[in-house]
């Protein structure tokens, strides 16, 4: 399944202590996101436990880019960071993906979500980078796992891929077996893989 033209709006963060230990405090941020226009979803969370439970997400799904871009430009984008400021402790790393392949909200909606930030080496082209993310993501279509494939709305070449788990421990697992293995090696020779697990609540 295609998502057209779909944005996936893509932050991670330290996690303030109050985040962790609290992050429903935070929620008036994403009340922020529910009317405006061109909003799909939120998805909110923690890193998983597994991996250290120190790293905070937030995922918002657009409808296209124009949507996006309005929403940026306006004064709801504005209150929204100021209200989840206080949720990290350090910088945020923000990433707009296109969507490719697939729609990332089902991953989203897993126990465990697994976030796949692909930078590609030098000399790599992003067809090249599309056709073995895509291979990866048959192997795990195939087996029943929802996959998304995105790339950075910016042009500097960074793909995403979304997964989604029942859990941590069949994230890792699943992953030394074929025909997981040969994918994720073709595409871990052609590019960096940051790979982390993240247990994420919707907000809409």
């Amino acid at each position: 399944m295609s998502t057209g033209t779909r944005i996936i709006q893509y932050i991670s963060f330290p996690a303030s202590d109050a985040f962790v230990n609290n992050r429903y405090q935070f929620t008036d941020g994403l009340e922020k996101l529910k009317t405006v226009d061109g909003h799909l979803g939120s998805f909110w969370g923690l890193q998983a436990a597994e991996e250290g439970g120190k790293t905070g997400y937030l995922v918002t799904i657009w409808e296209s880019v124009e949507h996006h871009k309005k929403f940026t430009a306006s004064d709801a984008f504005s209150a929204a960071m100021a209200s989840l400021k206080p949720a990290a402790a350090g910088e945020l790393t923000r990433f707009q993906f296109t969507g490719v392949r697939g729609s990332p909200i089902p991953g989203l909606q897993t126990a465990a979500t697994e976030f796949v930030i692909v930078r590609p080496n030098a000399g790599t082209s992003g067809d090249a980078v599309t056709a073995a993310a895509n291979k990866a993501g048959d192997s795990f279509e195939q087996k029943g796992y929802p996959v998304a494939l995105g790339q950075s709305a910016h042009g500097d070449g960074v793909y995403i891929v979304v997964i989604g788990w029942p859990s941590v421990a069949e994230s890792r697992a699943t992953v030394k077996q074929e025909p997981f293995a040969t994918a994720i090696g073709g595409l871990s020779s052609i590019a960096t893989l940051e790979i982390s697990h993240a247990v994420l609540d919707k907000h809409t």
